[in-house]
């Protein structure tokens, strides 16, 4: 059974108007689920979660910044950049977010579910130790790993993010320790916020090796994506063996995304879930929890919210006729980075 973690303060968390990283991000997403049935399939469980208490979250975020977060809250609302603001919902919904990744962990281990989707808002993986960025405030996916690090004593947790955006808040969580490996898919920095995530960026001390980075070419799409998965997330799994699978979804990878310029289509969304639910099964037993972070096209969030959910819960994957056609220098530019980064890597 699959969990598909939501709570009706997600959508209460604003920043502002007309913002992209709206609450009609998870409306749309909701529609296509309902319009599906999948609330009324067997296989999916539709699971309110909890506040995450703070112990959890002190280890990766720190305790007079979170109560600067509660605080502008209270007062009804707060910029932390010009495009990173709090409402009076925004701390109850990050500590719910957070809540969300911490109880599907457990249930996953208490074999209360096989796997789970966080649908969550507001998103985690840009927010640092001591600074609300990128839409985030609390980092979801980050505490998520902790709670198996402290509690369940796991030793190899791999986190894939294909977010378009580098998780740059994740990726400086764990960039020490060889516990966490961090592989991150997304837009050059050159060309796209956050400016970081390149090849060169590897993991420092113990860490080193256990940051895997592959900044795509502007318009690289299925192909590009299709070869990083042949070549590098496949391997890596071989290699690592994790014992659990954390995943950074972000839609904003799809050539129709307004934020972004890479070329993935619903399909090549679907591609990578199929291969990481698959990849789950064969190293994690298939613990696998998935957490919404960006994509900002509404339509395209409804889809591949359906597709990721249907993937999950072992149901037929509807396809969409969207298609999009990568260059040859896109192509080109990823086999040569990924023979960078399998060259530089101890893992390979």
């Amino acid at each position: 059974m699959t969990d598909l973690v939501y709570h009706d303060e997600f959508v209460k968390h604003v920043m502002s108007p007309g913002h992209p990283e709206s609450p009609d991000r998870l409306r749309s997403a909701m529609k296509s689920i309902s319009d599906a049935s999948l609330l009324e399939n067997v296989q999916v469980n539709l699971y309110t979660p909890q506040k995450a208490s703070l112990d959890k979250i002190h280890p990766i975020h720190d305790e007079i910044y979170l109560e600067g977060i509660r605080e502008k809250s209270e007062k009804g609302g707060g910029f932390y950049t010009m495009d990173t603001a709090v409402n009076s919902h925004t701390y109850d919904a990050a500590l719910l977010a957070a809540g969300g990744g911490i109880e599907s962990v457990d249930r996953i281990i208490q074999g209360s579910s096989s796997n789970a989707f966080v649908m969550c808002r507001p998103p985690g993986h840009h927010a640092e130790y001591k600074r609300a960025f990128g839409f985030c405030f609390i980092n979801n996916v980050a505490v998520a790993a902790e709670h198996l690090l402290n509690d369940y004593d796991m030793q190899r947790i791999m986190i894939v993010d294909y977010d378009a955006h580098h998780g740059n808040g994740t990726q400086h969580t764990f960039y020490s320790s060889n516990k966490v490996l961090y592989v991150g898919l997304h837009q050059d920095g050159r060309s796209l916020f956050p400016g970081s995530g390149f090849p060169d960026e590897v993991g420092e001390g113990v860490g080193k090796g256990y940051t895997v980075n592959l900044a795509m070419y502007p318009g690289a799409g299925d192909a590009s994506y299709k070869l990083a998965f042949d070549r590098v997330i496949d391997p890596l799994f071989e290699s690592y063996k994790p014992e659990f699978l954390l995943v950074s979804v972000g839609y904003d990878g799809h050539f129709k995304d307004q934020l972004t310029s890479l070329g993935l289509t619903t399909s090549g969304f679907a591609m990578m879930n199929s291969r990481l639910n698959k990849l789950a099964s064969s190293y994690t037993s298939g613990k696998i929890i998935c957490f919404l972070e960006g994509g900002y096209n509404l339509d395209v969030m409804g889809k591949c919210t359906l597709n990721l959910l249907q993937e999950l819960a072992g149901l037929e994957v509807s396809i969409f006729d969207d298609s999009y056609n990568e260059s040859e220098t896109c192509t080109q530019y990823t086999e040569d980075l990924i023979e960078r980064v399998v060259h530089d890597s101890p893992l390979f």
